[in-house]
């Protein structure tokens, strides 16, 4: 799949998450520590929108029932094990926009 463009990087606030549409589908996307993220914006527990979540120490929390996502690699942290891991999607800037393949 072609690469998508999400947004522009300078609208971004570091450690905050920001709902994007794109590719038929709802992504949350943040700024980490100068690196951009690319998750499904939908919690695996009860679909709770990851990008209302906390950042902390590169992991995203989810806002209503607290599990938590590596932003890196989407791996589950904190959630039941029978969840799986949450969709993380491979993104870079480009030219002032963040880029991202919703493979």
């Amino acid at each position: 799949m072609a690469p998508v463009q999400l947004c522009e990087l300078d609208t971004l606030e570091p450690d905050r998450g920001r709902l994007v549409r794109a590719g038929g589908r709802a992504v949350a996307v943040f700024l980490v520590h100068g690196s951009v993220r690319v998750v499904d914006n939908a919690c695996l527990h009860a679909g709770g929108p990851l990008a209302d979540g906390a950042v902390v120490d590169g992991c995203v929390v989810c806002p209503f029932h607290g599990w938590v996502y590596e932003l890196a690699t989407g791996r589950r942290v904190v959630g039941a094990r029978t969840a799986g891991d949450l969709r993380a999607y491979p993104a870079w800037v480009e030219a002032g926009v963040v880029m991202a393949e919703l493979d």
